[in-house]
């Protein structure tokens, strides 16, 4: 009995903030699925962060589940293109090039991946917040009609952040780290655009639906696609710097 008041005592201030912060999201994307991805997003995290410091078995074991959906994904979206042959050699070298990438860096410095993915992952959220309270002109209103240049000012800004937070683990500096995120930042966007001009081009909304309340693997993982091959040639021409 006394564990259960224990208990309740440390998750309940806990459910109560995450309740709140849901409540939030929401406000400023009244879709029904926002606790859905935010729930998602708290699993899975984690698990991405004990396979980048702790597991290469882990890590390699999620990098090829991931190939492997990728790939089902984009034979299943193109499959009604006219020119087949082409597009799965498009989609052969758009999956499998990343994925290597990430292997690569991975097996190279845990440090440098999670520095690449927390640039990902803040300037994504931080470009959704700003987008959403800000507004203003359409960043590119053809490929993707919710993205703004005022998201993309806002994502490039917490990438600067992530980078001076991250300088103080490599050799490169504070300022290489500030202006290299930001750099990265705007990439991981081009990215992300890139990956709605795909599906604009595939007439679908999402790539699948395997993960609960964010669509396909190939749209969480958009952002990766143009940036991990980017980070490994850095690292690859720079390594003083990392």
């Amino acid at each position: 009995m006394e564990l259960d008041k224990i208990l309740k005592t440390i998750f309940k201030p806990l459910i109560i903030l995450f309740n709140k912060i849901v409540s939030h999201i929401h406000f400023l994307d009244p879709r029904e699925n926002t606790k859905q991805r935010i729930i998602t997003a708290v699993i899975l995290v984690p698990i991405a962060l004990i396979a980048i410091f702790y597991s290469k078995d882990l890590f390699m074991f999620i990098a090829i589940a991931i190939a492997i959906m990728m790939t089902a994904e984009w034979l299943d979206i193109s499959r009604n293109q006219v020119d087949q042959n082409k597009w799965q050699i498009i989609g052969f070298f758009y999956i499998l090039i990343p994925i290597y990438s990430v292997i690569k860096l991975r097996f190279y410095s845990s440090e440098v991946l999670f520095w690449m993915f927390a640039v990902i992952w803040s300037t994504d959220i931080f470009a959704f917040f700003a987008g959403k309270m800000l507004g203003g002109a359409k960043l590119a209103p053809n490929i993707s009609p919710n993205k703004t240049w005022s998201g993309m000012i806002g994502g490039v800004i917490a990438s600067m952040i992530i980078g001076f937070m991250s300088s103080f683990m490599f050799a490169g500096g504070v300022m290489f780290f500030i202006f290299l995120s930001a750099f990265l930042s705007i990439v991981e966007q081009i990215s992300d655009l890139l990956e709605s001009k795909f599906k604009r081009i595939f007439g679908v909304k999402d790539s699948g639906n395997i993960i609960p309340g964010h669509g396909g693997v190939l749209d969480r993982m958009d952002g990766m696609m143009l940036l991990a091959p980017l980070v490994l040639f850095l690292v690859t021409i720079l390594p003083a710097r990392f």
